[in-house]
């Protein structure tokens, strides 16, 4: 669930400014509030939503591990990455209902992102 804090939905950290996400791997990142959580939570199942970040962020970023319905095309192969990207984007965006945010992430060549 999402904090109950006023988070900017127009600032994220650097990704390696957010406490616990994996570097390695394939990540997508919001701010934090009550559409995004939803959008999130429908975006990156069947994997978890984390609430995360310090240094003035605190609960207000939202990160996970990037689906593979997501990062793999019909054909079963990785997606370029602005269109992976793009495409968890969009979805986060239509299924919490949002105009406009900041968001942020990377599709790593390794591994399928809901295998750890």
């Amino acid at each position: 669930m999402s904090a109950n804090r006023t988070c900017s939905h127009d600032a994220l950290p650097d990704l390696q400014g957010i406490p616990g996400l994996p570097m390695d791997r394939s990540v997508f990142v919001i701010p934090n509030w009550n559409e995004s959580f939803v959008g999130m939570t429908e975006c990156c199942t069947p994997n978890e939503v984390h609430i995360s970040g310090e240094d003035g962020f605190e609960g207000c970023v939202l990160w996970c591990l990037i689906p593979d319905s997501i990062l793999k095309g019909k054909d079963g192969k990785k997606g370029d990455k602005d269109a992976v990207l793009a495409d968890i984007r969009n979805c986060v965006k239509n299924k919490g209902g949002l105009s406009s945010f900041i968001s942020g992430g990377q599709v790593k060549d390794n591994a399928a992102s809901s295998k750890m």
